[in-house]
């Protein structure tokens, strides 16, 4: 640090008669609480990403569908067409099921920081 930045820091910290190491405290807060807003972003990002991409899945497998469904000729047919199709949808369910933990493991551990940075900064 120069010692301009130094006079200028001294001369801030007089005239806010707040000692530098409560600004220090305070700034380290505030980059933590912004480092967990960052990743919690992220994480909600992603799950938006993914659930458009599923959305996206449901509608092909809605299609095909409809498709096959549209060109049986017999009830064994149809049968076979709904046990596939129920099939790739749960496949999709246990996918999303699995997702929807892992995003959550993520979001409590981003809130588990962000609780203890405000234990350490009460002084408990």
């Amino acid at each position: 640090m120069t010692q301009t930045d130094s006079n200028v820091e001294k001369a801030t910290h007089a005239a806010t008669l707040i000692p530098l190491e409560l600004l220090d405290a305070a700034k380290n807060k505030i980059e933590a609480l912004l480092e967990v807003q960052k990743e919690l972003t992220q994480t909600l990002e992603g799950i938006n990403h993914e659930l458009f991409n599923r959305a996206k899945k449901e509608a092909e497998l809605a299609s095909e569908f409809v498709g096959k469904l549209a060109s049986v000729r017999s009830v064994p047919d149809a049968t076979t067409t709904y046990r596939d199709w129920a099939t790739k949808e749960m496949e999709l369910l246990a996918a999303d099921g699995r997702q929807m933990f892992e995003h959550g493991e993520k979001i409590m551990q981003a809130s588990r920081r962000l609780f203890a940075n405000g234990m350490q900064s009460a002084g408990i």
